[in-house]
């Protein structure tokens, strides 16, 4: 078989020892997967002083999907967090052969990012403002100077271009072999041609695995076994949204020029990169549409390989030759096609599964494995030992995916897409075109109608604006002012000048009820749930190292009855963390988002709107501010909370599924007068910003000090209960915090926040911007950032978007209503 890379190290003890058919009857850590990742987290447990790991592979290591892999290497990428994981992989790789003594052949050439549109430019300022804030060098190259930097590539049609001379490539299959060299010497055992066939469980902890040889206990399983990782999950009861899709890359015969220290060539634009390797040039694809495989049509065997594709490589292979004259000319003696993994979002998966205990992923990387093996494997390495994320985990969680994700047909449709969303243009608010449709609240028909333009979290579809009449709702992605700006401008005003009606219903309701309910709930919560019947609270949900989980708000229904409210992205989490909790305790716990609708009628006009369509007193006196209680409303009943997330009088209701639209209709027709308006998610996201409050998954996660987010108010240190994370907050409550949550707005009123922007301080970055949007009320850009404890309020703060230093209001207190008059009144 053509393999890239001979992984068949027999001749030393390591190589010999892993081919043992003896097993350990027992060990503290079992990995499945002998990749890249796999022996990855088993060296970084090891370094660590937990060696006590069984590293399984079902066949040789490297065999999956590391042996196939074009080996690129980066030092920068989309966000900071991604950033600081893909850096370590870079520092990891400059000394795995000295430390390893296998030589993984890494070289160091760099690598060039080119752009053939405006849009792509833009794209790439963002990348070297990011590449700025990280400290990562980066270089703008004119049409010209590309040329002289890759002198066998053409600049027709090219606009410039941004060289990372950090970059480079190496031999993945013989740096999975080095890692797994290094775990074993640190105590680590190896096997290879070992199948796992099953889990044990106890309580909903996973406390061993079955095997072709026999039975391991252990007291946790890290699933690293890339496209199998989906299935081997759903055999202990959790689920891992990742499906294999063909992967292309070809290699030419010799060509002159084509030398080692050519940069890595990424031509996103053209849905391509390419790279030297021994005196060829390797022409890689993330074409647009790709090709879905089940795990019924690969190899099982390792190794596996499709059949070359020829004819769907074409429109790729006619975009290189433009951009490399040299490849017409060229014949090519490979073209390897092998199965890659991807998730719905492009993102991988890392972390504790929410169903089952001790079992952690670290799988999904979408072809970018050997990129973020080394920094992936030392998280997750450290997240198993502490039991806690060490970083900004939000965006890689395998529990921020719904369980309806893991679903094989929503899978198929959307991996076609998500192969070529690593090179397609990354827009701000770029919104998914396949496995669309799947989750719909019951006001769906009814928003539409509204000529809603939907976006779509975790399978579910959301109105993010509401197009005009007669007008098409669809984005025009652009980096500056899209097509919605104006529109979610009226949206906005609509809600602080009059009334606004949002659909809510894809938030998270979960219900706990029976007499321990309130002992499991004192145990998750941060603030103090004993509340009287009818109140409502805003609370944190904590890890063990104290960062924030979850945020939420808890009602009180009756004495033994409570709802859960969090974020649409948070449902699987949230439901996961509360039946961990309540295991063995009497309490039930109910997954209850998809039994109620949730209307969110927000704005100064609010309670008059109320007052037309229920007979209920809605003075401030029946219905204070975070109370609740049940109503009459149009023709049915619903549950009414005086909360919300837009800093204006509100509230949010929650009729039943099937009066949902009964209750919809009302306030819409009784509203016509008092200017009532369709709002979505995009104007929720501009007064929140306005207003200050914390986005879960932005502006606060897994790695964050509430005291340093500013939300300090959701933290009870007064009750008796002991919540999770409450010891590490007491433990380092008279250190001081490294850096405190700030309120920014942009002085011009042109500037726009895309996402992690610096925050500057005198020309020196002191920070960055978490969330942001555009506040309407304002006239200009905000949001939330971090900046370090110690800066203070003098001198000339600035923000960078994309390349454009904006000057900026810096202010410890939010700008819309500080003192929240508007809500209580």
């Amino acid at each position: 078989m053509d393999r890239l890379v001979d992984t068949n190290l027999s001749a030393t003890s390591f190589a010999a020892d892993a081919q043992d058919r003896i097993l350990p009857t027992r060990a503290r850590t079992v990995i499945i997967g002998g990749g890249i990742i796999g022996a990855s987290a088993a060296y970084h447990l090891a370094a660590a002083g937990d060696s006590d790991v069984l590293l399984l592979d079902r066949h040789i290591l490297g065999s999956g999907t590391t042996w196939h892999a074009a080996g690129l290497t980066a030092a920068l990428w989309a966000t900071p967090v991604l950033t600081d994981l893909a850096g370590y992989g870079v520092q990891t790789y400059e000394r795995l052969q000295a430390n390893s003594g296998i030589d993984v052949s890494f070289t160091q050439s760099g690598s060039l990012l080119l752009a053939r549109t405006p849009g792509r430019m833009d794209e790439i300022r963002y990348t070297a403002a990011l590449a700025r804030q990280k400290g990562v060098p980066v270089e703008f190259l004119s049409p010209a100077e590309v040329v002289q930097c890759w002198p066998l590539a053409s600049n027709e049609r090219l606009l410039g271009g941004l060289l990372h001379p950090m970059d480079g490539y190496l031999n993945p299959g013989l740096a999975a072999v080095a890692l797994a060299k290094l775990a074993y010497e640190q105590g680590v055992t190896i096997r290879e041609d070992v199948e796992v066939t099953g889990f044990r469980q106890l309580d909903g902890a996973v406390v061993g695995v079955h095997t072709s040889l026999g039975d391991v206990e252990c007291e946790r399983v890290l699933l690293a076994a890339g496209l199998w990782t989906r299935d081997l999950a759903a055999l202990a009861g959790a689920s891992v949204p990742l499906y294999a899709a063909e992967h292309v890359h070809v290699r030419t015969a010799p060509i002159d020029g084509a030398v080692p220290s050519l940069p890595v060539l990424r031509d996103l634009d053209g849905y391509f990169y390419i790279r030297p390797e021994s005196g060829r040039l390797l022409v890689g694809a993330f074409e647009p549409e790709g090709i879905s495989r089940s795990v019924g049509q690969i190899d099982p065997g390792g190794f596996a390989r499709f059949p070359p594709a020829w004819d769907h490589f074409a429109p790729v292979r006619k975009l290189a030759e433009q951009r490399v004259p040299v490849l017409r000319d060229s014949t090519y003696e490979r073209f390897l096609n092998a199965p890659e993994s991807f998730t719905p979002d492009a993102n991988f998966c890392l972390g504790e599964t929410a169903e089952v205990a001790n079992l952690y992923i670290a799988a999904g990387f979408n072809s970018q494995g050997i990129i973020f093996g080394p920094g992936a494997g030392r998280a997750v390495a450290e997240w198993i030992i502490t039991g806690a994320p060490t970083f900004d985990v939000s965006s890689v969680d395998v529990q921020r995916f719904a369980r309806q994700q893991s679903n094989r047909r929503y899978l198929h449709a959307r991996t076609v897409e998500g192969l070529g969303r690593l090179y397609a243009m990354h827009w701000p608010h770029l919104q998914p075109v396949t496995a669309r449709n799947v989750r719909r609240s019951p006001l769906h028909d009814r928003v539409a109608q509204g000529n809603a333009c939907f976006g779509e979290t975790t399978g579910w579809e959301r109105a993010n604006w509401f197009a005009p009449a007669g007008a098409e709702p669809r984005y025009e992605y652009s980096y500056g002012r899209q097509n919605w700006f104006d529109v979610v401008g009226e949206e906005h005003r609509a809600v602080r000048e009059s009334v606004g009606l949002f659909d809510l219903s894809s938030f998270t309701k979960i219900e706990v009820a029976g007499p321990d309910a309130l002992a499991v709930l004192q145990q998750s919560c941060t603030a103090n749930i004993d509340l009287a019947i009818g109140r409502v609270r805003y609370t944190l949900v904590l890890n063990s190292a104290g960062g924030i989980e979850l945020d939420g708000t808890v009602v009180r229904l009756d004495e033994h009855r409570f709802w859960v409210i969090t974020a649409a992205a948070a449902q699987h989490k949230t439901l996961g963390m509360l039946r961990r909790l309540s295991q063995g305790r009497a309490v039930g716990v109910f997954d209850a988002t998809a039994g109620y609708a949730t209307i969110g009628v927000m704005g100064p006009r609010s309670r008059e709107l109320m007052s037309r369509i229920s007979p209920a007193d809605w003075s401030n006196e029946a219905q204070p501010y975070t109370h609740a209680r049940e109503v009459e409303i149009a023709d049915g009943y619903a549950w009414a909370l005086r909360i919300g997330f837009v800093g204006e009088l509100g509230y949010e209701l929650y009729p039943p599924a099937d009066q949902a639209v009964n209750v919809y209709d009302a306030l819409l027709a009784a509203g016509a007068d008092l200017g009532v308006r369709r709002a979505g998610y995009l104007a929720l996201d501009s007064l929140r910003s306005e207003k200050g409050y914390r986005h879960l998954g932005h502006d606060i996660g897994p790695a964050d000090d509430p005291y340093e987010a500013g939300l300090g108010f959701a933290v009870s240190t007064k009750k008796p209960d002991r919540f999770i994370g409450r010891d590490a907050l007491e433990k380092r409550a008279e250190q001081p915090r490294e850096r405190r949550a700030v309120y920014v707005a942009l002085r011009d009123p042109e500037g726009l926040f895309v996402h992690d922007e610096s925050i500057l301080l005198d020309g020196e970055i002191v920070g960055r911007l978490t969330s942001g949007s555009y506040g309407y009320t304002l006239g200009r850009a905000c949001g939330i950032g971090f900046v370090r404890a110690e800066v203070l309020a003098d001198g000339e703060f600035t923000v960078d978007c994309g390349g454009i230093e904006y000057t900026a209001e810096v202010s410890a207190t939010p700008f819309y209503d500080p003192t929240n008059i508007r809500l209580k009144s």
